[in-house]
């Protein structure tokens, strides 16, 4: 009996710890997308920028509205993109605990010499 409640409880551990490493994972992935966008997206439009960040969560399951994030650029091309997700983990399997991650992007981006 004593190894059968043994087994349930590093199932129980197993199953948050997954699933929070899932999580997490996932916001790294979109939070390091995002930071490419950033650095390669020089040329976009604020809109294009916007639009692009949105694709990024969409790809990634991130549930990201659009005011969720806001970006500011300067005239050096020094760009800030901030923003917030909340996001359900399954702790055990009849329980989810909502968890806010948030995320800041801060990229410059030199210009590049052309031949």
């Amino acid at each position: 009996m004593k190894g059968i409640i043994k087994l349930a409880l590093t199932a129980l551990v197993t199953y948050a710890a997954w699933n929070a490493a899932n999580a997490w994972l996932t916001y790294f992935k979109f939070k390091d997308a995002v930071t490419e966008a950033s650095q390669y997206g020089a040329e976009m439009s604020m809109d294009q920028l916007h639009e692009r960040v949105m694709a990024i969560a969409s790809q990634y399951g991130v549930p990201l509205g659009e005011e969720g994030f806001t970006i500011q650029r300067d005239v050096r091309r020094h760009t800030l993109i901030d923003g917030q997700y909340t996001q359900s983990i399954s702790v055990l399997p009849w329980y989810a605990r909502p968890f806010t991650f948030e995320w800041h992007v801060d990229t410059f981006v030199l210009p590049v010499a052309k031949d």
